[in-house]
């Protein structure tokens, strides 16, 4: 068994309390902010945010089926509207912590097999997700940043959230 069930848990929990923070703080910005041109590779912040909702229900509906479920479209969009966006953050995060918090250790070493024929623990594909988050939350904090706006602390240790060690 890999142990890696209670860092999942672990992780989910920052995700949620990474997101609460950004999508609180984004709320509080004038209207057009969001969807102004910044340059990011995805043109500005409300499709970054998009697109990482994107590729988690991707993510995650290959995770729960251990199989592709439709060919994935990198610019397909889920929501336009940031309240739309923001609530449908809010279920996605809370189906993050309850597949995690809920799931037997040992699921998390099931094997997935890619349509390569690559074999990967359920755990990577996890780990591939929590990882895609950061890379795009940190690609809107910078844009944050340059606006002088401070988004606060990111440390693992700091997540209000953490019961860690997870039971």
């Amino acid at each position: 068994m890999s142990g890696y069930a209670p860092i999942a848990i672990e992780m989910a929990r920052y995700n949620q309390w990474q997101n609460e923070k950004l999508y609180g703080l984004l709320a509080t910005l004038p209207p057009g902010e969001l969807t102004r041109a910044r340059g990011m590779f995805f043109g500005d912040m409300l499709a970054t945010l998009d697109h990482m909702l994107m590729v988690e229900t991707h993510l995650l509906a290959y995770i729960d089926a251990g199989a592709m479920p439709s060919a994935f479209d990198p610019g397909r969009r889920i929501e336009t509207e940031f309240e739309a966006l923001r609530a449908a953050r809010v279920r996605m995060d809370a189906k993050f912590r309850t597949r995690c918090e809920d799931a037997p250790p040992q699921w998390f070493d099931e094997v997935i097999v890619m349509p390569s024929g690559r074999k990967l623990p359920r755990s990577f594909w996890w780990a591939q997700l929590f990882n895609h988050a950061t890379h795009h939350r940190s690609q809107v904090t910078a844009e944050l940043t340059h606006m002088d706006l401070d988004y606060g602390n990111t440390d693992l240790p700091y997540n209000p959230l953490t019961q860690f060690p997870a039971p």
